[in-house]
């Protein structure tokens, strides 16, 4: 059986079932409203984003543009979707789904895929709002295909990383529990800097965030340490590559569960 229609239904009734949750828009809006309550308290914030343009390129402009967003928005991407397993079993649709055609691996890649994409939709609205205010301020239209790229390069990845783990951990784990933890790990394992004297991943190529991408492809000058383009390409395939392997074990463990049952 061709399981390509199995993985494109389920994905498509994924989207639309996550994208109708009033959580998923009001847990973004208020982490929007978050970071601009924080960021507007730097001075000359809009401004410094501008300047960038004149100053560098818009490719860095974008690129910085995107780290600001990846530092609160993937918290919301990563805890909306850690209950989706959960709730199938607590609704039984799990066991609907199991009576049907399509082998297991084909409706774990599409609610994976279904999922992520739709709880995605706010964050990238948002970041869009700065591409637009970038287009603006210059009158350059290279913006928008140029801000695809850099989110494309810079955040997929690490919400490609996220998402797999927030999917698979809940299936273990108490889904509040993992929420709270997976809310530490992002400050801790992405903007927590190691010279504080707390071991931390940050700074390392497994750090989701996207900063080494950002500043081996970009050139984007963030924090004490540099990043070669080799670094950006290490990083990205690592964070897919544990991304494939999450889903693997994933997929394992249910196939596993299943035959218990």
């Amino acid at each position: 059986m061709n399981q390509f229609p199995v993985i494109l239904g389920v994905l498509r009734y994924e989207f639309r079932m996550q994208m109708r949750r009033p959580a998923v828009w009001i847990t973004m809006i208020l982490l929007s409203c978050l970071f601009l309550s924080l960021f507007s308290r730097t001075p000359n914030f809009i401004e410094n984003i501008t300047s960038t343009v004149t100053q560098h390129s818009m490719l860095y402009a974008l690129a910085f543009w995107t780290i600001l967003v990846n530092r609160l928005h993937p918290i919301g991407v990563g805890v909306l979707q850690a209950d989706r397993l959960p709730r199938d079993r607590r609704t039984h649709v799990d066991e609907l789904l199991t009576s049907l055609s399509g082998s297991l691996s084909s409706r774990l890649i599409g609610k994976y895929l279904g999922c992520m994409l739709a709880t995605l939709v706010p964050m990238f609205a948002f970041y869009c709002i700065g591409i637009g205010y970038l287009v603006y301020q210059t009158g350059n239209l290279m913006a928008i295909p140029l801000g695809l790229e850099t989110f494309a390069v810079v955040t997929l990845p690490g919400i490609l990383f996220v998402s797999a783990f927030s999917l698979a951990c809940p299936a273990l784990l108490w889904a509040p529990l993992y929420q709270f933890c997976f809310v530490g790990y992002w400050f801790w394992g992405n903007w927590l800097s190691p010279h504080n004297g707390i071991p931390t991943l940050s700074e390392t190529i497994l750090t989701p965030s996207g900063v080494f991408m950002a500043k081996g492809f970009y050139g984007l000058d963030e924090g004490n340490y540099i990043a070669t383009p080799l670094q950006g390409v290490e990083s990205m395939l690592l964070l897919i590559s544990i991304a494939i392997f999450v889903l693997f074990v994933l997929w394992t463990f249910l196939k596993w569960q299943q035959s218990r049952i």
